[in-house]
Protein backbone atom coordinates (compact mmCIF):
# COMPACT_ATOMS: atom_id res chain seq x y z
CA UNK A 1 0.00 0.00 0.00
CA UNK A 2 1.17 3.56 -0.82
CA UNK A 3 2.06 5.46 2.03
CA UNK A 4 0.29 8.95 2.02
CA UNK A 5 2.47 12.17 0.81
CA UNK A 6 3.03 14.77 2.91
CA UNK A 7 3.96 18.37 1.12
CA UNK A 8 6.52 20.45 2.97
CA UNK A 9 7.42 23.64 0.54
CA UNK A 10 10.30 25.50 1.23
CA UNK A 11 12.66 23.16 1.11
CA UNK A 12 15.40 25.30 2.44
CA UNK A 13 13.68 25.22 5.82
CA UNK A 14 15.18 21.77 6.73
CA UNK A 15 18.51 21.14 7.40
CA UNK A 16 19.59 17.24 7.20
CA UNK A 17 18.48 15.06 9.50
CA UNK A 18 15.90 17.72 10.89
CA UNK A 19 13.01 15.91 9.92
CA UNK A 20 14.16 12.41 11.65
CA UNK A 21 14.95 13.93 14.97
CA UNK A 22 11.49 16.47 14.79
CA UNK A 23 9.33 14.10 13.42
CA UNK A 24 10.27 9.85 13.42
CA UNK A 25 6.86 8.35 13.17
CA UNK A 26 5.75 10.55 10.77
CA UNK A 27 9.03 9.82 8.51
CA UNK A 28 8.09 6.23 9.18
CA UNK A 29 4.65 6.55 8.23
CA UNK A 30 4.58 8.91 5.14
CA UNK A 31 6.87 9.83 1.79
CA UNK A 32 7.41 13.72 2.78
CA UNK A 33 7.52 15.69 -0.49
CA UNK A 34 10.05 18.58 -0.24
CA UNK A 35 9.34 21.07 -2.71
CA UNK A 36 11.23 23.95 -3.26
CA UNK A 37 8.54 26.48 -4.62
CA UNK A 38 6.01 28.62 -2.59
CA UNK A 39 3.85 29.88 -5.71
CA UNK A 40 3.18 29.56 -9.17
CA UNK A 41 2.65 26.35 -10.94
CA UNK A 42 5.23 23.84 -9.82
CA UNK A 43 4.00 24.40 -6.54
CA UNK A 44 0.26 23.38 -7.67
CA UNK A 45 1.70 20.37 -8.85
CA UNK A 46 3.11 19.28 -6.16
CA UNK A 47 -0.20 20.15 -4.18
CA UNK A 48 -1.56 18.13 -6.61
CA UNK A 49 0.14 14.53 -5.21
CA UNK A 50 -0.61 15.91 -1.30
CA UNK A 51 -2.61 14.10 1.34
CA UNK A 52 -1.55 16.74 3.73
CA UNK A 53 -0.18 20.31 3.78
CA UNK A 54 2.31 21.66 6.24
CA UNK A 55 2.15 25.62 5.74
CA UNK A 56 5.17 26.68 6.64
CA UNK A 57 5.90 30.52 5.65
CA UNK A 58 3.88 30.48 2.35
CA UNK A 59 0.48 31.14 1.61
CA UNK A 60 -1.93 28.08 1.29
CA UNK A 61 -4.69 29.54 -0.99
CA UNK A 62 -7.96 27.65 -2.04
CA UNK A 63 -6.22 27.46 -5.79
CA UNK A 64 -3.82 25.09 -3.74
CA UNK A 65 -6.25 23.18 -1.89
CA UNK A 66 -7.89 22.48 -5.22
CA UNK A 67 -5.26 21.25 -7.24
CA UNK A 68 -4.56 18.60 -4.29
CA UNK A 69 -8.54 17.88 -5.01
CA UNK A 70 -10.43 15.15 -2.99
CA UNK A 71 -7.24 13.26 -1.65
CA UNK A 72 -6.48 16.46 0.69
CA UNK A 73 -6.60 15.46 4.20
CA UNK A 74 -6.22 18.72 5.84
CA UNK A 75 -3.64 21.84 5.97
CA UNK A 76 -1.47 21.99 9.44
CA UNK A 77 -0.19 25.74 10.04
CA UNK A 78 3.49 25.20 11.48
CA UNK A 79 2.24 27.94 14.50
CA UNK A 80 -0.64 29.41 16.01
CA UNK A 81 -1.53 31.57 13.02
CA UNK A 82 -3.72 30.32 10.20
CA UNK A 83 -4.02 34.14 8.43
CA UNK A 84 -1.94 32.81 5.77
CA UNK A 85 -4.18 29.99 5.05
CA UNK A 86 -7.69 30.12 2.87
CA UNK A 87 -9.70 28.65 5.93
CA UNK A 88 -13.09 29.60 4.25
CA UNK A 89 -12.49 28.05 1.46
CA UNK A 90 -10.73 25.19 3.51
CA UNK A 91 -14.41 24.97 5.11
CA UNK A 92 -16.19 25.09 1.68
CA UNK A 93 -13.93 22.38 0.32
CA UNK A 94 -14.16 20.13 3.47
CA UNK A 95 -10.68 20.50 4.66
CA UNK A 96 -10.07 20.78 8.47
CA UNK A 97 -7.12 23.36 9.15
CA UNK A 98 -5.00 23.05 12.30
CA UNK A 99 -2.67 24.91 14.27
CA UNK A 100 0.33 24.19 16.61
CA UNK A 101 0.36 26.87 19.20
CA UNK A 102 3.20 25.83 20.84
CA UNK A 103 4.70 29.42 21.06
CA UNK A 104 1.84 30.15 24.01
CA UNK A 105 4.51 30.69 26.93
CA UNK A 106 7.32 32.29 25.00
CA UNK A 107 5.28 34.57 23.77
CA UNK A 108 3.62 35.52 26.74
CA UNK A 109 7.11 35.65 28.37
CA UNK A 110 7.50 38.48 25.19
CA UNK A 111 5.00 40.27 25.72
CA UNK A 112 6.08 40.77 29.27
CA UNK A 113 9.40 41.66 28.27
CA UNK A 114 8.53 44.64 26.16
CA UNK A 115 5.89 45.72 29.16
CA UNK A 116 8.72 45.62 31.37
CA UNK A 117 11.37 47.63 28.97
CA UNK A 118 8.84 50.44 28.78
CA UNK A 119 7.94 50.29 32.39
CA UNK A 120 11.60 50.36 33.60
CA UNK A 121 12.48 52.36 30.41
CA UNK A 122 15.23 50.12 30.07
CA UNK A 123 16.85 51.83 27.13
CA UNK A 124 16.80 54.90 27.97
CA UNK A 125 18.79 53.40 31.11
CA UNK A 126 20.94 51.44 28.55
CA UNK A 127 21.91 54.78 26.71
CA UNK A 128 22.71 56.98 28.97
CA UNK A 129 25.30 54.26 30.46
CA UNK A 130 26.92 54.14 27.16
CA UNK A 131 27.17 57.60 26.98
CA UNK A 132 28.92 57.64 30.65
CA UNK A 133 25.95 59.93 31.91
CA UNK A 134 24.48 60.09 35.38
CA UNK A 135 20.84 59.41 36.07
CA UNK A 136 18.59 62.56 37.09
CA UNK A 137 15.27 62.94 39.00
CA UNK A 138 13.65 63.94 35.86
CA UNK A 139 13.42 60.58 33.99
CA UNK A 140 11.81 57.70 35.79
CA UNK A 141 9.69 54.62 35.58
CA UNK A 142 7.30 53.02 36.65
CA UNK A 143 6.08 49.39 38.80
CA UNK A 144 4.60 47.30 37.34
CA UNK A 145 2.35 46.23 40.00
CA UNK A 146 -0.96 47.89 40.33
CA UNK A 147 -0.63 49.08 36.48
CA UNK A 148 -3.38 47.65 34.11
CA UNK A 149 -2.67 45.83 30.70
CA UNK A 150 -5.53 45.42 28.23
CA UNK A 151 -5.37 42.13 26.48
CA UNK A 152 -7.22 42.56 22.94
CA UNK A 153 -8.05 38.93 22.10
CA UNK A 154 -7.86 35.80 25.06
CA UNK A 155 -7.16 32.40 23.84
CA UNK A 156 -4.10 30.75 24.68
CA UNK A 157 -1.65 33.24 24.47
CA UNK A 158 -3.74 36.11 26.17
CA UNK A 159 -4.87 34.46 29.07
CA UNK A 160 -0.93 32.97 29.49
CA UNK A 161 -0.29 37.15 29.63
CA UNK A 162 -2.60 37.52 31.91
CA UNK A 163 -1.63 34.50 34.29
CA UNK A 164 2.10 36.28 34.08
CA UNK A 165 0.19 39.53 34.95
CA UNK A 166 -0.72 38.98 37.86
CA UNK A 167 1.93 37.06 39.01
CA UNK A 168 3.67 40.88 38.58
CA UNK A 169 0.95 42.79 40.55
CA UNK A 170 -1.00 43.76 37.39
CA UNK A 171 -4.57 44.41 36.25
CA UNK A 172 -5.74 42.29 33.33
CA UNK A 173 -8.51 43.30 31.77
CA UNK A 174 -9.86 41.66 28.26
CA UNK A 175 -11.73 42.22 25.34
CA UNK A 176 -12.53 39.07 22.90
CA UNK A 177 -16.36 38.86 22.24
CA UNK A 178 -15.37 34.81 21.20
CA UNK A 179 -14.43 34.05 24.45
CA UNK A 180 -16.88 32.93 27.56
CA UNK A 181 -15.55 35.18 30.84
CA UNK A 182 -12.99 33.93 32.96
CA UNK A 183 -11.49 35.15 36.94
CA UNK A 184 -7.75 34.86 35.19
CA UNK A 185 -9.44 38.56 33.51
CA UNK A 186 -12.56 40.42 33.49
CA UNK A 187 -14.22 40.63 29.98
CA UNK A 188 -15.01 44.46 29.04
CA UNK A 189 -15.85 46.41 25.89
CA UNK A 190 -13.07 47.58 23.86
CA UNK A 191 -13.76 51.10 24.47
CA UNK A 192 -13.20 50.83 28.18
CA UNK A 193 -10.19 48.66 28.08
CA UNK A 194 -8.73 51.02 25.66
CA UNK A 195 -9.49 53.88 28.02
CA UNK A 196 -8.26 52.40 31.49
CA UNK A 197 -5.25 50.40 30.08
CA UNK A 198 -1.86 51.47 30.56
CA UNK A 199 -0.37 49.16 28.65
CA UNK A 200 -2.97 47.70 25.42
CA UNK A 201 -1.61 43.93 24.10
CA UNK A 202 -2.66 42.09 20.74
CA UNK A 203 -3.25 38.81 20.92
CA UNK A 204 -6.20 38.16 18.49
CA UNK A 205 -5.63 35.64 15.55
CA UNK A 206 -5.83 37.95 12.16
CA UNK A 207 -9.06 38.06 10.44
CA UNK A 208 -11.38 40.31 8.57
CA UNK A 209 -12.99 41.81 11.69
CA UNK A 210 -9.42 41.98 13.79
CA UNK A 211 -7.29 43.69 10.65
CA UNK A 212 -6.27 47.03 11.76
CA UNK A 213 -8.20 46.83 15.19
CA UNK A 214 -5.62 49.57 16.21
CA UNK A 215 -6.34 52.85 13.96
CA UNK A 216 -6.90 56.13 13.91
CA UNK A 217 -9.74 56.41 16.02
CA UNK A 218 -8.74 53.71 18.33
CA UNK A 219 -5.74 55.00 19.22
CA UNK A 220 -6.98 58.02 20.39
CA UNK A 221 -8.91 56.25 23.24
CA UNK A 222 -5.97 54.91 24.58
CA UNK A 223 -4.36 57.17 27.49
CA UNK A 224 -1.45 59.17 26.52
CA UNK A 225 0.41 57.55 28.90
CA UNK A 226 -0.53 54.08 27.56
CA UNK A 227 2.17 52.07 25.52
CA UNK A 228 0.90 49.75 22.63
CA UNK A 229 2.81 46.13 22.63
CA UNK A 230 2.39 44.03 19.52
CA UNK A 231 3.30 40.68 19.55
CA UNK A 232 0.69 38.83 17.32
CA UNK A 233 0.59 40.02 13.39
CA UNK A 234 1.62 43.37 11.80
CA UNK A 235 -1.89 44.04 10.06
CA UNK A 236 -3.88 44.02 13.13
CA UNK A 237 -2.38 48.02 13.60
CA UNK A 238 -2.44 50.62 10.92
CA UNK A 239 1.01 51.57 11.17
CA UNK A 240 0.55 54.82 9.35
CA UNK A 241 -1.79 56.10 12.08
CA UNK A 242 0.78 54.67 14.37
CA UNK A 243 3.25 56.58 13.32
CA UNK A 244 1.08 59.46 13.40
CA UNK A 245 0.07 58.82 16.73
CA UNK A 246 3.44 57.85 18.29
CA UNK A 247 4.65 61.88 16.78
CA UNK A 248 2.08 63.46 18.22
CA UNK A 249 2.13 62.47 21.74
CA UNK A 250 -1.32 60.70 21.32
CA UNK A 251 0.10 57.62 23.10
CA UNK A 252 3.67 56.73 24.89
CA UNK A 253 5.47 54.70 23.05
CA UNK A 254 5.07 50.91 21.25
CA UNK A 255 6.48 47.44 21.41
CA UNK A 256 6.51 45.46 17.98
CA UNK A 257 7.77 42.21 17.48
CA UNK A 258 5.17 42.11 14.09
CA UNK A 259 5.01 44.57 10.87
CA UNK A 260 2.54 45.14 8.18
CA UNK A 261 5.43 44.28 6.18
CA UNK A 262 7.90 41.62 7.07
CA UNK A 263 10.84 42.10 7.08
CA UNK A 264 10.41 45.92 8.27
CA UNK A 265 12.10 48.72 5.52
CA UNK A 266 14.89 50.24 6.76
CA UNK A 267 13.09 53.79 6.19
CA UNK A 268 10.19 52.15 8.36
CA UNK A 269 9.76 55.58 10.66
CA UNK A 270 8.98 52.90 13.23
CA UNK A 271 12.23 51.38 13.98
CA UNK A 272 14.08 55.08 14.18
CA UNK A 273 11.47 55.88 17.25
CA UNK A 274 13.08 57.06 20.79
CA UNK A 275 10.02 55.43 21.99
CA UNK A 276 9.48 52.58 19.74
CA UNK A 277 11.21 48.64 20.45
CA UNK A 278 11.08 46.44 16.96
CA UNK A 279 11.71 43.34 16.80
CA UNK A 280 11.81 41.37 13.42
CA UNK A 281 9.19 38.62 14.23
CA UNK A 282 11.67 36.90 16.41
CA UNK A 283 10.80 36.72 20.11
CA UNK A 284 8.96 33.69 19.80
CA UNK A 285 12.17 31.64 18.40
CA UNK A 286 12.76 30.43 21.32
CA UNK A 287 14.57 26.18 20.88
CA UNK A 288 11.42 24.87 23.29
CA UNK A 289 8.40 26.23 21.54
CA UNK A 290 9.64 25.46 17.85
CA UNK A 291 10.27 21.61 19.39
CA UNK A 292 6.69 22.06 20.78
CA UNK A 293 5.13 23.41 18.01
CA UNK A 294 7.37 20.71 15.62
CA UNK A 295 5.51 18.15 17.92
CA UNK A 296 1.90 19.72 17.75
CA UNK A 297 2.09 19.65 14.14
CA UNK A 298 3.29 16.09 13.66
CA UNK A 299 0.85 14.74 16.18
CA UNK A 300 -2.11 16.34 13.85
CA UNK A 301 -0.60 15.17 10.70
CA UNK A 302 -0.83 11.44 11.64
CA UNK A 303 -3.93 12.02 12.72
CA UNK A 304 -5.26 12.85 9.26
CA UNK A 305 -3.29 10.44 7.26
CA UNK A 306 -5.20 7.95 10.26
CA UNK A 307 -8.77 9.25 9.64
CA UNK A 308 -8.73 11.12 12.85
CA UNK A 309 -9.63 14.77 13.72
CA UNK A 310 -7.01 16.51 14.91
CA UNK A 311 -7.55 18.07 18.32
CA UNK A 312 -6.69 21.54 17.14
CA UNK A 313 -8.83 22.18 14.53
CA UNK A 314 -9.20 25.95 13.70
CA UNK A 315 -12.52 25.14 11.47
CA UNK A 316 -14.58 23.33 13.63
CA UNK A 317 -17.61 23.59 11.15
CA UNK A 318 -15.72 21.75 8.58
CA UNK A 319 -17.65 18.50 7.40
CA UNK A 320 -15.05 16.35 6.68
CA UNK A 321 -15.20 13.61 4.31
CA UNK A 322 -12.03 11.48 5.69
CA UNK A 323 -13.33 10.37 9.29
CA UNK A 324 -12.32 7.21 10.39
CA UNK A 325 -11.15 6.41 6.82
CA UNK A 326 -7.36 6.43 7.41
CA UNK A 327 -4.19 5.85 4.70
Amino acid sequence: MAKPQVLLTRAAFYKPGWIESHWPTLAARADLILSPHDKGQALLDDAAKADVIYARGFTVSREMMEAAGPRLRGVVASGVGVDKIDVAAATELGVPVVNSPGNTITMAESTMLLVAAFAKQLFFWVDLARTSQYPNSAQQGREMAGQTIGLIGFGRIGKAVAKLANVYGMNPIAYDPYVEPSDMAPMVPLDELLARSDFVSLHPLLTPETRRIINAGTLRKMKKTAYLINTARGPLVDEAALIDALQEGVIAGAGLDVFEKEPPAVDNPLLHMKNVIGTPHGLGQAAEARRRCAVMAEQSMLALIEGRMPELVVNKDVVWRHSGNGI
